[in-house]
């Protein structure tokens, strides 16, 4: 008399497939990207731009120059506008805040799930060293959160807390500006 294969048996097969075939296991390279980090998982490379490169120089407190000559528009955050005729309160500090930080360095660049905004800007989260420069300018009151989703949907609480942390102690625009255009 033949055997036959037991019910848990079948299902054992089955559930070993489905998870090494059916939801890129390790026999499935599906080629798909961290959208949260901006890396291709398969190799590690940035998928929107260069994961370092130098400062060339600082357009505002948001905005910055590569030497290869790309923009990149820090994710996450806004500061008063200094460029195009515009001096609002607070620009001119934090322009100068953020090339102190970043003018002529080595930065690292980790993206989100967009990549360019509407004028062709890299969108990043900007650090040097270990010093997350998005996160510092909203700290010492040089920038407000700016969330644009699907972008920093990880990070908008964090952002947010800091704001309200550096409103309430009054640094930096908070406590010189009698209007906050980003608020």
């Amino acid at each position: 008399m033949a055997r036959r294969p037991s019910v848990i048996s079948a299902l054992a097969g089955c559930a070993l497939l489905t998870g090494c075939l059916g939801f890129g296991g390790p026999l499935v390279d599906d080629g798909e990207q961290d959208a949260e980090s901006g890396t291709d998982e398969t190799d590690g490379e940035q998928r929107c731009g260069p994961s370092t490169a130098v400062v060339e120089y600082v357009i505002d407190g948001d905005t910055v120059v590569l030497s290869s000559g790309e923009h990149v528009r820090y994710l996450l955050i806004d500061t008063p506008e200094t460029a195009e005729g515009k001096d609002e309160c607070w620009g001119p500090e934090a322009t100068e805040h953020n090339a102190a930080m970043v003018a002529n360095r080595a930065v690292s660049l980790t993206y989100d799930v967009e990549c360019e905004d509407q004028y062709g800007r890299l969108l990043a989260y900007v650090a040097v060293d270990d010093l997350e420069i998005n996160r510092e300018l909203l700290e010492s009151g040089n920038a407000c959160v700016l969330h644009i989703p699907p972008n920093g949907n990880g990070k908008a609480a964090e952002y947010q807390a800091l704001e309200d942390a550096a409103k309430q102690a009054k640094v930096g625009m908070w406590g010189a500006c009698g209007t906050v255009y980003c608020d």
